[in-house]
């Protein structure tokens, strides 16, 4: 009877230190994969909100391509009335800004082929409406505004500037489209990430828990059959004489 009480005892320490076991193997795979989840979600929102802040800047160069290429038009008109060169200054060093804007742009964009092709066309067209308003400067010097006029007049046919919007409110269209979808993949990243965060510390206190219910179980379980034991045990008292 004693040694089948031992074997039982034996037996409930075995099965309760393998349940022991096995709830914290089972517990950790399950955070462990709830960490991975976490890190390649918050991954994935990185990157969407890289590409979202990509997309915001190129919009920001083309609002100041815009602007530099205005503010060469009107130095260069300045020069046209005047004649005075204290315009020309101003309207250089537009033209040296407007082609590192274009630049710039061309370095955010370079993942997206059509907009490559966009602002490789700007550049053509900015060029163009350059040499325009140089010819304009050129017969300023030599023959007067009545020259300017004749040859501004010609280059307004052209419609450059009218090309030069056209093609930076199509890049802009594009951007502000691919913007709005990364914004809503970095939306929905977030919430990911943030729902299983959510889940990993729900799931790690029950792990804990359960781990505590079985070391509880294995104890009082171990406490009980030591005591079982124990009254089965013969008494060993000495007789007395």
């Amino acid at each position: 009877m004693i040694l089948y009480e031992t074997h039982l005892t034996w037996l409930r320490r075995i099965l309760a230190g393998k349940g022991l076991i096995i709830a914290l193997i089972v517990g950790f795979l399950a955070v462990e994969s709830i960490v991975a989840a976490c890190f390649l979600s918050l991954m994935h929102f990185k990157t969407s909100n890289n590409w979202a802040t990509r997309n915001e800047q190129v919009l920001i160069e083309l609002e100041r391509v815009r602007s530099i290429v205005s503010g060469a038009e009107t130095h260069q008109r300045g020069y046209l009335i005047t004649g005075s060169d204290n315009y020309l200054a101003p309207y250089r060093e537009a033209l040296d800004m407007l082609q590192e804007q274009i630049r710039r742009i061309g370095s955010l964009t370079r993942d997206n082929n059509l907009q490559q092709d966009r602002v490789a066309y700007l550049a053509t067209q900015v060029d163009q409406r350059s040499d325009e308003m140089e010819q304009a400067i050129a017969l300023r010097r030599t023959k007067g505004l009545p020259g300017a006029k004749s040859i501004v007049t010609q280059n307004q046919l052209n419609r450059t500037m009218d090309t030069i919007h056209d093609i930076t409110e199509q890049i802009r269209d594009e951007e502000a489209r691919v913007l709005a979808r990364n914004r809503a993949d970095s939306e929905a990243w977030a919430l990911t990430t943030g729902s299983l965060a959510l889940v990993f510390f729900l799931l790690n206190a029950v792990v804990f828990a359960l781990c505590g219910v079985v070391m509880k179980l294995a104890l009082s379980s171990h406490a009980q059959t030591e005591r079982l034991v124990d009254a089965l045990r013969p008494s060993t008292t000495p007789a007395t004489r």
